[in-house]
Order: C-alpha cells, then structure tokens, then sequence
C-alpha cells in the first residue's frame, strides 16, 4: 500500500526544488561570471539573501502554497534577469537587472508570500 502525501508535503518538496533552482541558477553565475572574486561574492550574498529567507521560513513553519509562490515568483524573476543579461542583452544597463532583481525579491516577493503564509496558517488555526 502506498503512503500518502499530503498537499503540505507535496509543496514542501516543491519550495525546496525552488529555492534549490534559485540558489544553483545564483551560484552558476557567481562562480562563471565576470569581475574580481569580491564583487562576485558579495552578488552572490545579495542574490541568495531572499532565498535564504524563504528557506528559514520553510524550516520554521513547513510549507504552504504562499511560501511555493514566492520561490516560484523569484525564480521566474531571477531567471527572466539572468536571460536579459547573459543571453539576450538589449541595453547596456541590462547588467542593473543582477541587482535589481534580488531587491525585488528581497523587499516585495519574500516579504509579501511570508505575510500571506501567515495569514493563511491563521485562518488554517482558526478553521481546526
């Protein structure tokens, strides 16, 4: 007879594939990218500072869908970036876009899918 897996588990498994994307994608460009080994270091620290976030907070408090959202938002950002600087640049300050993006992240997806995960656990709290 098989186990079941429930949704929680299901997106659990899912945030982590994520934010393992993100962290790989972040890393990729770190290590192969151009610059000294400072900048590429602190740019890899700012990138992965979101990310991080979100990990904490799947650690914490398991998994829900606001959480997998936010991974899959800031992987979508981070790699819609990533493509506008490495592989089909258009402008010369398409290279801000590695910088720009990790705010984003860091001030508006990370923020707003942990508020959301909060709201919805209460409501979950409530309901039980």
């Amino acid at each position: 007879m098989r186990p079941e897996i429930s949704p929680r588990d299901t997106s659990r498994r899912i945030s982590w594939l994520l934010l393992a994307a993100g962290v790989c994608l972040h890393l990729t460009t770190a290590l192969l990218g151009e610059g000294g080994a400072a900048f590429r270091l602190g740019l890899c620290a700012w990138s992965l500072a979101p990310y991080a976030l979100l990990a904490w907070m799947l650690r914490r408090r398991g998994a829900g869908i606001a959480l997998m959202a936010g991974a899959l938002l800031m992987l979508l950002l981070d790699t819609i970036a990533w493509w506008s600087v490495f592989i089909a640049p258009s402008h010369s300050t398409d290279a801000l876009n590695l910088l720009a993006a990790p705010l984003w992240n860091l001030v508006c997806i990370a923020p707003l899918s942990l508020a959301i995960e909060a709201w919805l656990a209460r409501k979950r709290a409530a309901i039980v």
